[in-house]
């Protein structure tokens, strides 16, 4: 098992495989809560499972790639007394189902839109991890009266981005790279088992061509933003704190001695960081 606090650049498969372990791990987590609390809806053409708890504001919580909604624990219980959370799988993730075509985060991201519309949010809060991070900066691109704050964790404005051994790993990954354990995870949540080796070739084939959000896009983003990465995350460093300098008035915040995982290493720091962002009003 990769170890969350293992530094990216020790192995190029640092960001599929912590994901990976993360989506097994996670989905066996807390089956009996996840049953009670979800509920499936028909967003263009997919089957979306979406969780909604907790009072407040609106928080959309958007999961890493590969993974799924329980990739939050260490969030859900602290934010759901401030904030009501919203926390829908991904298509091909998860436990939503797929639809021909590729896989992108504009698609991913106007699937949100829908789903927002469905529940009458008209706007919301969002903290996206990683892909997730990468759909929430979709969604302040293509729908910027809808999104009011934005946290991102790991995410990339372009597929080089990541780490040089990331990069190269992603190059020739397929899906089978992602090891057995992978596949006995996402098959046993998915109601789409058959899927898997689909989804996952999908979700590569993004990492190697997308994101690429150009400085005039970020421009554009009217919310209030802080971007967040570990201070051993896979995406490089000076490619985080160029995406901060891109979206005018945005925060960059390094979590200290953590990896891309950061929001699950250090609650402690994340948890009172985020809740403390989202508290103040809307970008002047």
């Amino acid at each position: 098992m990769l170890l969350p606090h293992r530094r990216a650049r020790d192995s190029g498969r640092a960001r599929v495989l912590f994901l990976a372990v993360l989506a097994l791990v996670l989905s066996a987590a807390v089956p009996a809560r996840v049953a009670a609390a979800g509920r499936t809806l028909t967003i263009r053409g997919i089957r979306m499972y979406v969780e909604i708890e907790g009072s407040g504001p609106p928080l959309l919580l958007l999961h890493g790639g590969a993974g799924n909604g329980m990739q939050f624990e260490k969030q859900r219980a602290e934010f759901a007394r401030h904030h009501r959370l919203i926390i829908p799988d991904a298509r091909a993730q998860g436990r939503s189902t797929d639809r021909p075509g590729p896989l992108t985060y504009h698609d991913m991201a106007e699937d949100v839109a829908v789903l927002l519309d469905s529940l009458g949010v008209r706007r919301t809060d969002i903290m996206g991890w990683s892909d997730g991070g990468n759909i929430g900066l979709d969604l302040a691109i293509h729908h910027p009266r809808r999104v009011v704050h934005l946290v991102t964790f790991g995410a990339n404005f372009a597929p080089d981005g990541l780490q040089p051994a990331d990069v190269a790993w992603n190059r020739t990954a397929t899906a089978d790279s992602f090891g057995e354990g992978m596949r006995t995870g996402w098959t046993a949540l998915n109601p789409e088992p058959a899927n898997y080796a689909a989804a996952m070739n999908k979700i590569l084939e993004m990492w190697r061509t997308l994101p690429r959000f150009t400085p005039a896009e970020l421009g554009r983003i009217r919310a209030r933003v802080l971007v967040c990465a570990g201070e051993h995350d896979v995406i490089r460093a000076e490619h985080s704190a160029a995406l901060a300098r891109m979206i005018r008035g945005a925060e960059l915040w390094t979590v200290p001695g953590a990896s891309h995982g950061a929001m699950l290493e250090r609650p402690d720091l994340v948890n009172p960081r985020v809740l403390a962002f989202l508290a103040r009003g809307p970008r002047p």
